[in-house]
């Protein structure tokens, strides 16, 4: 986990939407994407590939749902 997350104090709502990330299905389980944290902001985005945005789509729905934070996470 912390090869994929690279910032030195990671809060646990990011862990937990990471792990769900991880385990989010993705075609031919290619995992095109990269996610960040800056401060309370967590940010998406694709790094190529045929099914790229329906992949993205599913990930950032699953980080939500792992992240299970009291306020809406706004994903960029």
């Amino acid at each position: 986990m912390d090869d994929l997350c690279h910032i030195a104090q990671k809060p646990e709502w990011f862990v937990n939407g990471m792990k769900a990330v991880m385990l989010a299905p993705t075609a031919v389980n290619q995992q095109k994407f990269q996610f960040s944290l800056d401060g309370d902001q967590a940010t998406a985005k694709t790094t190529g590939g045929f099914y790229s945005d329906i992949d993205l789509g599913i990930a950032k729905y699953h980080f939500e749902i792992g992240a299970k934070k009291d306020r809406s996470i706004w994903i960029s």
